[in-house]
């Protein structure tokens, strides 16, 4: 009788831990601890296991391939921008409209023996025709210039175009108003009235 008294209490503490086990299962752990110790399953509880959410798959996919790009580069002012920028500008010289010899500010100013400041008046003023190179630099045609200045009229022909390009392509093309001359040869001959009057008239008909 002392044995049976001595494991009635762990058959009780075996119980209790089965049973606190049990508590802690999902219905679908339950179910298969009923199949696995034979004990049959009610109704009841195959219903509740069919109105159980199933988890969602996600449907796989291949593995995205990230491209990983070097950024914007580091930070340049605004100068070393300008100087970049005209580094890889490409100059179009398919147009037959230079028809003269061009060099840029330093060079013109070294060959004409004045400054670049003046250089820089005269461009503002119209006085002399700016090639825009990229976009701080210019090219200047030495054809424009007589005895180290700029020739008469320039600034009286170059506001009747809409732009440096399309004025020096008009004054270095022959024309039937000067004589079957380019106009800036009549400039340069000092025709300044006959070459506005040509231009002028170019627009009458533009």
């Amino acid at each position: 009788m002392s044995t049976l008294k001595q494991a009635h209490p762990a058959k009780a503490a075996l119980a209790k831990a089965i049973e606190s086990k049990v508590e802690r299962m999902d219905m679908a752990g339950l179910l298969r601890l009923a199949v696995t110790l034979n004990i049959p399953v009610p109704a009841s509880a195959k219903a509740v296991r069919g109105r159980e959410q199933k988890p969602v798959m996600r449907p796989s996919r291949p593995t995205d391939k990230v491209l990983q790009g070097h950024g914007i580069g580091p930070v340049v002012s605004a100068a070393e921008g300008g100087r970049l920028l005209d580094a890889i500008t490409v100059d179009d010289e398919a147009r037959d409209w230079v028809e003269s010899d061009l060099v840029g500010a330093g060079e013109l100013a070294n060959q004409l023996n004045i400054s670049r400041g003046t250089l820089d008046n005269w461009r503002k003023a119209n006085k002399i025709i700016a090639l825009r190179k990229g976009l701080r630099n210019f090219l200047y045609p030495l054809r424009q210039f007589d005895r180290r200045k700029p020739v008469e009229g320039l600034d009286l022909i170059a506001p009747l175009f809409t732009s440096p390009e399309e004025t020096w392509e008009w004054l270095v093309a022959p024309n039937r108003m000067t004589g079957g001359k380019p106009p800036i040869d009549k400039l340069r001959e000092g025709n300044v009235s006959l070459v506005r009057s040509a231009a002028e008239g170019a627009l009458d008909y533009a």
